[in-house]
């Protein structure tokens, strides 16, 4: 009787199951092209959102509805200084509208350049604010806020809790370029009720230096209370 013959068969040894860091490898290999579509995709919808937030473009509306650029209006050239005009500009405030410095011609303007990460800037905008607040017929402090988002000056100025400031937006320093500013914060200028450059202070104040220099600007253009 013949023997049952079987058909012989090269067996190997069971491989043992990947890493799970071997597993991982994989799976990111096989999806890279997911992440890299999902980073393409939340790039543009950061810009979209950058581009879509009305108080992050170039125009600002004014009191007639329409839609106006931004900007610098007049510079006479030289850096503004003592005993001339101050440069006229239009910014955005908190809401959207226009803020141009001329339409406040007749009062003395206390023109303020800050930042939310500015310590001197909130150690004196609340001393300006009182000011205001004590001269609300013929006086403005007007807040400048140098390239920061909407929401993050207003944020910084809510919790100093400022009531009687007037806000603009400069997004993209046009104004800080025209007034030529040095670098740091803060700077303020004095304006007369003609326009005209009265003070440059470059750094902070406390409240009785402000009161001493708005009482200045008012006697050189022969308005003193």
């Amino acid at each position: 009787m013949a023997a049952t013959k079987h058909k012989s068969g090269k067996q190997g040894a069971k491989q043992p199951p990947p890493s799970a860091g071997k597993r991982v490898r994989r799976w990111l290999k096989r999806h890279r092209s997911w992440f890299v579509t999902a980073g393409v995709l939340a790039a543009l919808a950061g810009l979209i959102v950058y581009f879509a937030d009305p108080f992050s473009t170039d125009t600002a509306v004014d009191a007639s509805g329409s839609k106006i650029e931004t900007g610098v209006i007049k510079v006479e050239g030289a850096a503004p200084r003592e005993r001339r005009p101050a440069p006229d500009f239009v910014l955005a405030d908190y809401d959207g509208k226009a803020v141009k410095l001329s339409d406040f011609h007749g009062k003395t303007v206390m023109l303020n350049f800050f930042a939310s990460w500015c310590t001197t800037c909130e150690a004196e905008m609340p001393d300006m604010d009182r000011l205001a607040r004590e001269n609300p017929d013929d006086f403005v402090v007007l807040g400048v806020n140098q390239m920061e988002s909407k929401s993050t000056a207003k944020n910084f100025t809510t919790a100093l809790g400022l009531k009687n400031f007037k806000y603009a937006l400069d997004k993209n320093e046009d104004v800080t370029n025209a007034y030529k500013l040095p670098s740091g914060l803060p700077h303020t200028f004095l304006i007369d009720k003609d326009g005209i450059v009265r003070v440059v202070k470059h750094g902070g104040m406390r409240y009785g230096e402000m009161k001493q220099l708005l009482a200045e600007t008012r006697l050189a253009a022969g308005t003193a209370n």
